[in-house]
Parts: C-alpha cells; structure tokens; sequence
C-alpha cells in the first residue's frame, strides 16, 4: 500500500469522525432530558464521592482511637552459616 493511500485513509476517517462528533454534540445540545439526566448523575457523583471521604475519615478516626499494643520481641542471633 502506498503511503498516497495510508495518508488518503487516515484524512477520511479524521474527517468522519470529526462530522460524527459535530453531530452528536448538536444531537445532546438540543436533548433537554440528556442534559436533566447527565446534571443527576453529576449530582449523585458528588454525593457518593463525598460519602467515600466521610467513610475513609472515619475508618481513620477508629484506627487512631484503637489502643496500641505493642508486643517485646526477644532478641534472636542471625542463624549461623552451615560448615
């Protein structure tokens, strides 16, 4: 294939996709029940979002509450190497 064609290929599938999106973005502009339903979804994103922090907040607030216990360890040689 010669790059005449590869070149000819890529400029029509750039131009096509660039007209399939002009499209669907007129298509979702004039949609007011795309737009009422994208504003929902935002919406619950940001309260699920917000929920996620106050969880992990209060996972950190019980783990800093939690007693500490710390266990002595006895000392230990290093094994020794085998002869």
């Amino acid at each position: 294939m010669s790059i005449t064609a590869i070149t000819f290929t890529f400029l029509s599938m750039g131009a096509f996709a660039f007209l399939m999106w002009t499209l669907v973005q007129k298509q979702e502009k004039n949609d007011f029940k795309f737009e009422e339903k994208l504003a929902a979804d935002d919406r619950r994103a940001k309260a699920n979002r917000q929920a996620a922090g106050m969880e992990s907040g209060a996972a950190i607030g019980q783990a800093e509450a939690a007693p500490k216990q710390v266990q002595r360890q006895s000392p230990q040689e290093p094994p020794k190497p085998a002869p």
